[in-house]
């Protein structure tokens, strides 16, 4: 993505998590979760508008405090449980102003606190004219090849990969392909790619990795605990993050 391209980062920040009651408002490190993808969206450099989205008065005021920052107040009908963070992408997307003035859209989502700048400028470095989307990845802390399902009541085990490592014995991790989920730490899409697919994963996609704790993502309470032990020990600092 070079300087010349225009571009619009948005951090999607709805009020009514379920599983960690307000937990983008939470204190983590001695801030609100979400205050740290604000500063990390402004410290890269990478988007001429960095755009909270949210029905939340909270997190607006908490917005409000980043000069130069834009709050969207988003509608009561892209705030429910079961609304998509690409619907409230994809509207944005359709607004006439926004197709006029920017090329490319970003999204970074606000449980994933411990993104890198250098991970944000080397994903913005990958969207070129020949892609249509990037997306982040962490490594999977175990080969998924070996997963099961347990099904009806005596839970028998059944593998969803075949031929299943567990079958055949191929069992060391170091001999299967190294696999990779996506991390909602960062998403980038040309603006004209994104209201064709509706998605950031159609079309010719780069993946950026990030390292697995870099990659930590608060979703519920054993995930806050683990965030907050990274920063006290430090290694939220760190290379391994």
């Amino acid at each position: 993505m070079s300087k010349a391209v225009s571009s619009l980062l948005v951090i999607p920040a709805r009020g009514g998590s379920k599983r960690l009651r307000r937990k983008n408002t939470m204190d983590l490190g001695g801030k609100p979760l979400i205050a740290h993808t604000i500063e990390a969206a402004i410290t890269a450099q990478c988007f001429d508008r960095v755009m909270v989205s949210t029905d939340d008065r909270e997190i607006a005021a908490i917005a409000r405090a980043y000069p130069g920052l834009s709050i969207d107040d988003r509608s009561p009908d892209l705030a429910g449980d079961r609304v998509k963070v690409v619907d409230v992408i994809h509207e944005i997307c359709s607004r006439n102003e926004i197709r006029s003035e920017y090329d490319a859209i970003g999204m970074m989502l606000p449980t994933a606190p411990f993104r890198r700048k250098k991970d944000i400028q080397r994903g913005a470095n990958l969207l070129t004219s020949s892609v249509d989307a990037v997306v982040s990845f962490a490594p999977y802390d175990f080969p998924p090849q070996m997963a099961v399902t347990l099904e009806g009541d005596d839970s028998f085990v059944r593998p969803l990969f075949e031929p299943s490592p567990l079958i055949t014995g191929d069992t060391r991790s170091q001999d299967q392909a190294v696999s990779y989920r996506p991390n909602g730490s960062l998403y980038l899409s040309w603006i004209p790619s994104f209201l064709r697919y509706r998605s950031f994963f159609k079309g010719r996609v780069s993946g950026v990795v990030m390292t697995r704790l870099g990659s930590t993502d608060i979703d519920e309470q054993a995930d806050m605990i683990l965030a907050r032990m990274l920063i006290e020990s430090g290694l939220a600092e760190s290379d391994f993050v």
